[in-house]
């Protein structure tokens, strides 16, 4: 199976009058009926047994499992669709204008926690993200989120806020694609980027600091 990729840019909102703004400029350009509210579950499994320390550690990876959050029965984690996901690490940023870092999704059924372990997986931590999301010419996937942190494991009503406020992150994400298709994929990007300049900017975050190598402690 040939591999996919997925490219993106980021950029941060720091005020209820930039978010209000961001929100009818996109709208504006995708279509009124294009925005929905978004609750997103990410539990992040790191592998249980360590790798020894030296150059195959570097290819240890986390994996993560994602539900949405679309209704009230939803809430319980045996209701959900849960899908398994594993992020490569970008590519490095010569001459790339997006992050671009290969994908790969499964959906996943049954005893997902069950599932893990039978993998080698051990649970890490978890987050919640809420907002709202866009589609635009159903090739690219807008969203505005925050944050949060649950008080109790699994729990998604125990979520609590933990940025500020005011500070909402917006990502702007391109369906997965093979590799000749993300110079257009990019290109795709761009054009949405510069569509929205000057209320917000779009930006490709260092690879670095979006690496998915497991911090053993």
């Amino acid at each position: 199976m040939a591999a996919m990729y997925e490219c993106s840019l980021q950029g941060l909102i720091t005020s209820e009058e930039q978010k209000k703004a961001v929100i009818d400029r996109i709208i504006g350009i995708a279509g009124n009926d294009t925005m929905i509210d978004l609750v997103e579950h990410e539990i992040v499994f790191s592998p249980t047994v360590q790798t020894p320390i030296g150059p195959a550690r570097n290819d240890d990876v986390v994996l993560r499992l994602v539900s949405r959050i679309e209704s009230e029965q939803q809430m319980s984690l045996k209701h959900r669709q849960w899908y398994l996901c594993m992020q490569g690490n970008p590519e490095p940023q010569r001459a790339r204008t997006a992050i671009v870092r290969p994908i790969a999704r499964v959906q996943v059924s049954g005893d997902v926690f069950r599932y893990m372990k039978s993998l080698g997986y051990t649970y890490s931590f978890e987050v919640v993200r809420r907002g709202h999301m866009i589609v635009y010419e159903k090739m690219l996937k807008i969203t505005i989120t925050q944050l949060y942190k649950v008080k109790t494991k699994v729990d998604i009503k125990s979520a609590y806020l933990f940025q500020p406020e005011t500070v909402w992150l917006v990502e702007v994400t391109s369906i997965p694609v093979a590799q000749e298709l993300v110079s257009q994929m990019t290109a795709q990007l761009l054009r949405f980027k510069a569509s929205i300049n000057g209320i917000i900017d779009l930006e490709y975050v260092d690879n670095r600091a979006l690496q998915n190598k497991v911090n053993y402690t």
